[in-house]
């Protein structure tokens, strides 16, 4: 395998692991907060990116 599709298939397995995570957070009823401050994380930060697990003020966590 090239390097290029090994770093797909990185890339997409990391994705799949964020959406798995995002499904259990929904589950345990926690996806809207934030994983730094347990804040809300604004609806128009999940819009952009679903996957978010931290807030405004935490933007340098965010993967």
């Amino acid at each position: 395998m090239s390097d290029t599709s090994n770093d797909t298939v990185v890339a997409i397995e990391s994705t799949l692991i964020d959406v798995d995570r995002a499904l259990d957070r929904l589950r345990e009823g926690t996806y809207r907060q934030c994983d730094s401050c347990g804040e809300e994380i604004g609806e128009s930060l999940l819009i952009a990116d679903p996957l978010r697990t931290n807030c405004a003020a935490h933007p340098q966590l965010h993967e």
